[in-house]
């Protein structure tokens, strides 16, 4: 269930804001129409999972890069000036060259696919918010919904209604 809060000032959206995770009653979403760090909840910096899209695409690459001359050369078997059928310089541009291009397009991959790109959802927004209002959605529990009204009321709410 999403509830929005509507706010004339960044302070009220920020004390509802804090208020509701405190309580531990929801996830807060705070929508805002200049920065304002007093919305922001305070992050714990972790690592990125797309470098594990990276890697793996990398080592497909890699794969790929190696497979493809090797069974080339195998195939056509065609010795030129006495060198060896299996040559590695070769194989080891071509091996390098798609390692990079399948990296950079698995990083690309991995960064829409964890941010949910593309998305046309766009869940409980009011366009008053580009403009001159502030709002906090809660996405909570059924079983919350009148505890969370209740905190954005209490914080100064203009208006509080299911997203």
């Amino acid at each position: 269930m999403k509830i929005l809060g509507m706010y004339d000032s960044a302070g009220k959206a920020a004390a509802a804001a804090s208020a509701i995770r405190q309580a531990q009653q929801g996830d807060v979403v705070a929508y805002s129409p200049t920065a304002e760090p007093r919305l922001v909840e305070p992050r714990t910096v972790r690592s990125s999972p797309i470098r594990l899209f990276t890697l793996l695409g990398g080592l497909v690459g890699g794969a790929i890069g190696i497979a493809l001359p090797v069974y080339t050369m195998l195939d056509s078997s065609l010795m030129v000036g006495g060198q060896p059928i299996l040559s590695i310089p070769p194989i080891v541009v071509i091996a390098f060259e798609l390692s990079m291009l399948c990296a950079a397009l698995g990083g690309f991959l991995g960064f829409l696919v964890l941010g949910g790109l593309p998305t046309v959802a766009t869940g409980a927004f009011d366009e008053r918010c580009t403009d001159d209002r502030f709002a906090i959605v809660v996405t909570c529990a059924e079983g919350d919904g009148d505890a969370v009204r209740a905190n954005l009321e209490r914080a100064g709410a203009e208006e509080v209604r299911a997203g």
